[in-house]
């Protein structure tokens, strides 16, 4: 090879060492990356927490409740529920990611097919974790997308609003 005068590339040859290295670390790598089988889709999304008054100076609230905020629980996951039709019987599956995360992505794991997905929150703790109650919180109506295999669907920034303050006369979310 020769150096091009438009390039800013110089062409170099490499020792026979130096190209075993490269070669070796190339060969090593393989079996790591090289053999992940995609069996279906995957999903991605973000998610954040907007509280259901407007009375509260911050547009949106952490996991975990804060001072002014007593009466309510920590919401300690997000889930992501599934319902895949794919010509038979429906597939049904699910992931959850803590709430802190505000990001979370599944494997490839969803079936080829017409998917009708849910976005729920979780409370309690890692050890007994529950839906929250449903009149404590506002989810996005379930989104209905297509999967194909080697394919990500991704649902976008996802809002929850969920009850935090008049806890005394309304029950909040993940209440104790």
């Amino acid at each position: 090879m020769r150096d091009e005068s438009w390039s800013n590339h110089r062409c170099t040859t490499a020792s026979p060492v130096a190209r075993a290295i490269r070669v070796a670390i190339v060969t090593l790598c393989l079996p790591v990356h090289g053999c992940d089988t995609v069996d279906g889709g995957a999903v991605e999304l973000s998610w954040k927490l907007r509280p259901a008054s407007s009375g509260l100076s911050d547009k949106f609230v952490d996991c975990d409740p804060g001072s002014g905020e007593q009466g309510r629980g920590p919401v300690t996951r997000i889930r992501l529920s599934w319902e895949v039709s794919t010509g038979g019987a429906p597939e049904l599956g699910f992931e959850e990611w803590a709430c802190q995360d505000n990001h979370g992505a599944t494997g490839f794991v969803l079936p080829k097919g017409t998917a009708n997905l849910l976005i729920t929150p979780e409370c309690g703790t890692s050890d007994n974790e529950t839906p929250a109650a449903m009149n404590t919180y506002i989810a996005p109506a379930i989104v209905q997308r297509a999967v194909t295999r080697g394919a990500t669907v991704s649902l976008g920034a996802v809002e929850l609003v969920v009850s935090v303050s008049d806890c005394s006369t309304q029950p909040c979310v993940c209440a104790p």
